[in-house]
């Protein structure tokens, strides 16, 4: 199972029938929200959403029915979806603070119903019962920083570092912290993102959400865009999404791709690469035995201490895709190493002796190659989708893969 980070295609101010706001009619008997919950999974599966915070105002009357429609979602030969490919439920809240200024306040996906009911209870909002078709009427909180909300939050067990803030930071309006006179708030918030209502794009005030006012702190902020879909056709679901790049849905994960957006935060969907290395698998080596690994079309890294072994995963990798060491015109005095002398030694010591082979499982434009090498002989098989496995050659390989090492010091 593939345990990497991926962007996510999310939409983090999804509201539902009971915000006062909502297009539409809103149902109130149990089996009526159950067939409206699944509907909405439905467009969130229609529109291509990996991921929706759920964020009704001061309310989460409709959250255990669209967990539970995520969880029982059904492919179209009516398997149930595995739990890897389930569209993920954020659950949130969207908060109105006497600041003033309106923050979504969004938890761990696996932050549960009576949880959430606790966070109100810790923001002192009673909300209506949840039998009735409406929320209660929204009112400012009486909470005037947003440190102090993050403080009263981290004051419960079971929410402390399951949460994340995010104030609005639209280009104007009265619910923005970017109104003038609240640099000093901006300046002094823990807050690492923020959201806007809508697309990023033509931002009026991109120079303090881009660190670059320092008067506001030259404070830098991962901005998501949302939608602020509330209607019952869900013609505006997912309008605006923001791609985020995380490996487990939380809290953190969100932090994280607001601390360093330049990598984890995109506003179009992300080109994957046509051709990347799903697998390496190695039958018998004298240093690691056999085993496998499995990798991902994005970013992979192995980490390890001195000598466990990374170098010599990566050198298996490109001894089976036929790479070719890096040429450089040297003095034979240089510490450069002599990559084919130090790979035909590993490969020896390692493989060879021990009848060994490496396999390397490759995505090529939608369709899996195998590619395999014998310890021994050297040679090297392919095999392309579900056709048999065939004797190849290695110039035939460097075509398929073409890959390019380097050490520390050739960088």
């Amino acid at each position: 199972m593939d345990l990497g980070a991926h962007f996510r295609c999310c939409d983090f101010q999804v509201h539902t029938p009971r915000d006062r706001n909502w297009s539409g009619d809103c149902p109130v008997r149990p089996g009526d929200r159950i067939a409206f919950a699944e509907r909405f999974i439905a467009a969130c599966r229609a529109k291509n959403l990996d991921a929706v915070a759920i964020t009704d105002h001061h309310d989460a009357a409709f959250l255990p029915y669209i967990i539970n429609a995520a969880q029982n979602e059904r492919a179209p030969n009516g398997e149930r979806i595995s739990p890897e490919n389930r569209i993920t439920i954020f659950p949130g809240l969207e908060l109105t603070l006497g600041l003033p200024c309106q923050v979504l306040l969004i938890f761990d996906s696996e932050v549960d119903a009576a949880e959430i009911i606790g966070a109100l209870t810790v923001l002192g909002i009673s909300p209506a019962p949840s039998a009735e078709p409406k929320s209660a009427e929204t009112t400012r909180l009486e909470i005037r920083d947003l440190n102090t909300l993050r403080e009263r939050l981290a004051q419960n067990d079971a929410l402390r570092d399951k949460f994340i803030i995010l104030p609005n930071v639209n280009d104007r309006g009265s619910d923005s912290i970017l109104r003038e006179g609240f640099f000093q708030h901006y300046r002094d918030m823990h807050c690492v993102g923020g959201y806007v209502d809508g697309e990023i794009a033509g931002h009026a005030k991109r120079q303090i959400i881009d660190g670059n006012e320092e008067a506001w702190g030259l404070k830098k902020i991962g901005v998501i865009q949302t939608s602020d879909s509330r209607s019952a056709d869900f013609s505006q679901l997912g309008a605006h999404p923001t791609w985020i790049k995380w490996s487990e849905p939380t809290a953190e994960a969100i932090r994280q791709a607001c601390l360093s957006p330049a990598s984890r935060l995109r506003y179009t969907q992300p080109a994957l690469p046509a051709t990347w290395v799903s697998r390496i698998e190695v039958t018998a080596s004298r240093y690691f035995g056999s085993f496998a690994l499995d990798l991902n079309p994005q970013v992979n890294s192995i980490i390890g201490g001195r000598g466990s072994g990374k170098s010599t995963i990566l050198e298996y990798l490109r001894w089976a895709l036929c790479d070719q060491p890096y040429n450089e015109d040297v003095d034979a005095a240089s510490e450069m190493p002599d990559y084919m002398r130090r790979r035909n030694s590993l490969i020896s010591s390692t493989l060879t002796t021990l009848g060994g082979e490496v396999s390397v499982h490759l995505m090529r434009n939608g369709v899996p190659h195998r590619i395999r090498r014998d310890g021994k002989s050297g040679s090297v098989y392919l095999r392309i989708g579900q056709q048999s496995e065939e004797v190849t050659t290695e110039e035939v390989v460097q075509g398929l893969a073409a890959v390019q090492g380097y050490s520390q010091k050739q960088l």
